[in-house]
């Protein structure tokens, strides 16, 4: 049976429970016995964090993914429709110079545009506001590639919206975009792999599981480092890589103690870290405009 560009991207912008299925077995068993063999740090198998990172394994490529298609798809047809054009997220028709490349071209150069974009989101993530959503993926305390699919769905849907419509509406036939997805998951999957693979002297091309695996550490100097996704560029150009000689992490999740460990408390924390930060906001805010007048500094 011929595979055409337009299954490949049916398939993976809105996986079904057989292909989750497929995908976890697949990881487990290629990942599953490296990481017996080669462990980066030993760690039981069900450590701790195990059954929630297998919750969120379930729980985001059948409703985390379904909902981020649904908003992509919304709102590049709302955009599409403003320039009067139809929107398919599985077409292999693009639009412009861009569009008229052949589909495996436009997949290179949607990958490496949606590193770099995804490389800016994450920063985005690691500020004040959007940090309590994105503290779900940092939460784990112990490491292996089942921490890979623990994300927030608002984390999903705003990373994913952000990468994908600025490369539809750039030209990029819609395939060539949603095609990459795999790519991409397989590449998250390995670098939170629990392995000391640091792929040798490509060590500063692509992100490796010891690479990735700073940026979840808590150690000082490696808080708010290694943000790329797939190439080590972004992090080498705009400052933020670390990779210490002869180092390893040893100690990983978030300084917050109130961080739940279950995957509804998870799911929940973002909304409460939020609201507490507005409310405590007003209530600077109110407290200022009480101050008499003088009292301010200029």
């Amino acid at each position: 049976m011929d595979i055409t560009w337009s299954q490949l991207a049916e398939w993976a912008a809105r996986p079904t429970p057989i292909v989750t299925a497929v995908a976890i077995a697949t990881f487990a068993a290629i990942l599953s016995p490296l990481e017996r063999r080669w462990p980066a740090r030993r760690q039981p198998i069900q450590r701790r964090g195990f059954w929630t990172d297998v919750v969120f394994w379930i729980f985001t490529p059948l409703v985390g993914k379904l909902l981020t298609f649904t908003v992509v798809t919304l709102i590049a047809a709302w955009l599409f429709n403003l320039f009067g054009r139809e929107f398919d997220l599985t077409s292999t028709e693009g639009w412009g110079p861009i569009g008229s490349q052949p589909l495996w071209l436009q997949a290179i150069e949607v990958l490496f545009l949606a590193d770099f974009i995804f490389y800016c989101m994450h920063r985005v993530f690691h500020g004040k506001r959007l940090w309590p959503f994105h503290a779900v993926h940092h939460s784990n305390t112990q490491m292996d590639w089942l921490t890979s699919m623990r994300f927030h769905p608002v984390n999903d849907v705003i990373s994913r919206t952000g990468q994908a419509i600025p490369l539809v509406l750039l030209g990029f036939a819609p395939a060539a975009v949603v095609c990459m997805i795999p790519v991409i998951v397989i590449f998250i999957v390995i670098t939170h792999a629990n392995v000391p693979w640091t792929w040798g002297p490509l060590k500063y091309v692509f992100v490796s599981p010891i690479y990735h695996h700073w940026h979840h550490s808590t150690d000082e100097q490696a808080v708010d480092k290694n943000f790329a996704g797939v190439l080590v560029l972004w992090d080498w150009l705009f400052g933020t890589l670390y990779l210490p000689r002869g180092k390893r992490p040893q100690t990983y999740g978030v300084l917050d103690p109130d961080m739940p460990a279950g995957p509804i408390g998870l799911l929940a924390y973002p909304f409460h870290a939020v609201a507490t930060q507005i409310a405590a906001s007003a209530i600077t805010s109110k407290n200022e405009d009480a101050q008499p007048i003088g009292a301010r500094a200029d």
